[in-house]
């Protein structure tokens, strides 16, 4: 085409053409290589991520099964550590007074520092009907399997009402009451654990000699 300037004159030939193509071929094969860089570079990246969650995920399972382990080891060794008694009565002064109860420890270790904390009887109403301070052991310390007479010098359970029966006025038996013995004690590490001792009783005239349920509280 002419050109009205000289200016504006471009001649190309055969070797121009093929220059032309040729770096438009390079500057698509530099661009496509480019996004093929990016793209793999994305997907491997997406990849790394998975992994990672995936290692992530495996550690966090790991770690849950570590802790739920360790819980049943730490578990396991305080039951081992932990001291087990039997509490049964062995006599009163009718009517439950002065209570005396044999308490045995079954524990494979000795026991302790047995010490009482509190003598509380509860009616149904969850009311106390009495209380002791002087309870206490003849002995402190008990080998597995042996055995100690708890004291617990309590008032007797009757009634404040009375009936009359051959002219004589006799206190009425106090019904379904709840003897709660706290005491403490140590294991062989030093380590003092609480516990509390439960009687039901139906009657406060009828002794009863089955145990007490004992369970430790702290």
């Amino acid at each position: 085409m002419n050109t009205p300037w000289d200016f504006f004159k471009v001649g190309y030939d055969i070797s121009n053409i093929l220059g032309y193509y040729g770096a438009v071929l390079t500057f698509l094969g530099t661009v496509s290589l480019g996004i093929i860089t990016v793209y793999q570079n994305y997907v491997s990246h997406q990849k790394t991520d998975e992994i990672n969650k995936l290692t992530l995920e495996l550690q966090k399972k790991s770690m849950a099964m570590a802790e739920q382990r360790y819980e049943k080891e730490k578990l396991d060794e305080i039951k081992k550590n932990t001291p087990k008694f039997e509490l049964k009565n062995s006599s009163s002064n009718g009517n439950y007074m002065n209570l005396r109860a044999e308490l045995k420890n079954v524990s494979d270790f000795i026991v302790s520092g047995i010490k009482s904390i509190s003598f509380e009887v509860f009616d149904e109403t969850n009311a106390i009907v009495t209380t002791s301070h002087k309870a206490q052991s003849k002995e402190t310390s008990l080998s597995p399997g042996d055995s100690a007479i708890i004291e617990f010098h309590n008032d007797q359970l009757r009634s404040k009402t009375s009936k009359v029966e051959s002219g004589s006025n006799i206190p009425d038996t106090l019904k379904n009451l709840t003897i709660i013995w706290s005491f403490q004690c140590e294991d062989q590490f030093g380590n003092t654990h609480y516990l509390k001792a439960k009687l039901d009783i139906e009657d406060s005239k009828n002794f009863v000699g089955h145990p007490w349920e004992v369970q430790k509280v702290g």
